[in-house]
């Protein structure tokens, strides 16, 4: 689906009322997932007593209460109850060649038994790692590896400033870039400022520029208005929230455009498009070259401390020299044998099994045919668009609201909880998505899980009032 439709169909659903399901169907469904879940819960009351809310990080739903999962196997999901998922969450995007995929668990065990987790020093995969990733990024020529997408997202813009000498970083709103202080600025709706920043002083993000996505004019102004003093633009080069907010087809080109004549860099962060979108990345796949990429999630298939950021030798440089001659990178399990050979072989396999073109061929299947089905509700507006194996389903449009609206804000809430409740449903069918909006597939994602999924959104159809 093209940005300007994806565009219009936003507008499209954001013109209409909201189309709730009504309360009494409703409360069966709510009914239905608390006796579903019952060890979930019990599991949900002891962590409130032990931990900050009752969970540490949940990227699918949390109410009315977060799911315990006990395994997962290929694109199945199995929770503490023995319920089973059809997972489109994916960890987040890491997984891409399945859960508990054998050939790849088959190597890290023997990591372990032969040679421990962690010594603290170099080891050989460290250097087979690095060899991966720089022969597949066309903007990599050196890399370093971290512990996750936050730490090398931190990394980038201390290399961009110290390698041009200039203070200022161009922040796309709605986009994330980790949790860092200076990131926590514009998450996930453009233009909100710093209504996530709580506990995080304003000097943290004096230096950060935040510019509305697609505002080419906004872009070009910020430039003009602090002259030899942009250091880096940091984008999501899908569009922000892995394309929630998608991309005009000549924003990235423009951005290069940008950065080259005022002697800026371009970082993008390729968390979730790094070797998932393509195997040389957005990178790759819109034929624009960065100066730096940040990476993490896939690189590791699911296995922890996985971070890395990369990119031209004359950038990463400022890494390496004496005491006060280098940026300071720090992360006691970065680069540890357990990580570093999860990505030598995840990058391997991914290639041989070409599970990028397998993941992509069944998201576009997924796509078309839940637009088909969507499209027997003309009265709701749904839709789905996808980038390769990256999927997003828009339902109530929340993450589009204009904040000009005098009523934005309540909008915003209120179709949020809109949301939430149609994943009560499909969640409690069976279905795990991320956050109610977005879907990875992976290269085992088969017709039964096709299926499935068409299964349950006719059935969350069917529960909302026609007209």
């Amino acid at each position: 689906m093209e940005y300007e439709e994806i565009v219009r169909r936003n507008r499209e659903i954001l013109s209409r009322p909201l189309k709730a399901i009504p309360e009494e169907k409703l409360a069966r469904e709510r009914d239905l997932y608390h006796r579903r879940n019952r060890r979930s819960r019990e599991i949900f009351e002891k962590a409130k007593n032990l931990i900050p809310g009752g969970v540490e990080h949940n990227l699918s739903q949390n109410k009315p209460f977060p799911l315990a999962m006990d395994r997962a196997k290929g694109y199945r999901m199995w929770d503490v109850d023995n319920n089973v998922y059809v997972d489109y969450l994916m960890s987040g995007a890491p997984i891409i060649l399945g859960h508990a995929f054998d050939p790849l668990d088959e190597k890290i065990v023997e990591i372990i038994r032969e040679k421990g987790p962690a010594t603290g020093l170099t080891s050989e995969y460290e250097l087979m790692a690095a060899e991966e990733i720089i022969r597949r990024m066309p903007g990599v020529e050196m890399v370093r590896f971290l512990q996750s997408g936050t730490e090398a997202d931190m990394a980038a813009v201390r290399i961009a400033r110290a390698f041009t000498g200039k203070q200022k970083i161009i922040k796309i709103g709605g986009s994330y870039h980790g949790w860092s202080d200076q990131m926590v600025y514009s998450l996930h709706v453009p233009g909100t400022g710093p209504l996530n920043s709580r506990g995080i002083t304003t000097e943290s993000y004096a230096h950060l520029i935040d510019v509305p996505p697609n505002d080419f004019a906004a872009l070009e102004k910020a430039f003009e208005q602090n002259k030899d003093g942009v250091a880096a633009v940091l984008v999501e080069p899908i569009g922000g929230e892995s394309g929630t907010h998608p991309v005009h087809p000549d924003w990235n080109r423009r951005i290069r455009e940008l950065c080259d004549h005022h002697h800026s860099l371009l970082i993008f962060d390729e968390v979730v498009t790094g070797f998932r979108l393509d195997m040389g990345g957005a990178q790759k796949y819109f034929n624009i070259t960065p100066d730096i990429t940040v990476l993490g999630k896939i690189i590791a298939h699911g296995y922890p401390s996985a971070g890395a950021v990369g990119g031209r030798k004359d950038v990463m440089s400022v890494c390496q020299g004496g005491m006060g001659e280098k940026i300071y990178i720090g992360g006691t399990l970065a680069a540890n044998p357990i990580t570093t050979a999860a990505c030598y072989h995840t990058l391997r396999l991914m290639e041989e099994h070409d599970a990028v073109k397998k993941a992509t061929a069944y998201a576009d299947r997924l796509t078309a045919a839940m637009n088909e089905l969507f499209s027997t509700r003309e009265d709701l507006g749904f839709f789905v668009y996808n980038f390769g194996p990256i999927m997003h389903y828009v339902t109530t449009a929340f993450f589009a609201v204009d904040l000009s609206r005098p009523d934005a804000f309540t909008q915003i809430m209120a179709r949020k909880q809109t949301a939430d409740d149609y994943q009560v449903v499909t969640l409690g069918q069976g279905l795990c998505t991320l956050a109610g909006t977005r879907m990875y597939t992976c290269m085992q994602h088969d017709d039964e899980a096709l299926n499935k999924t068409l299964e349950v959104w006719g059935y969350l159809l069917s529960l909302i009032p026609r007209g």
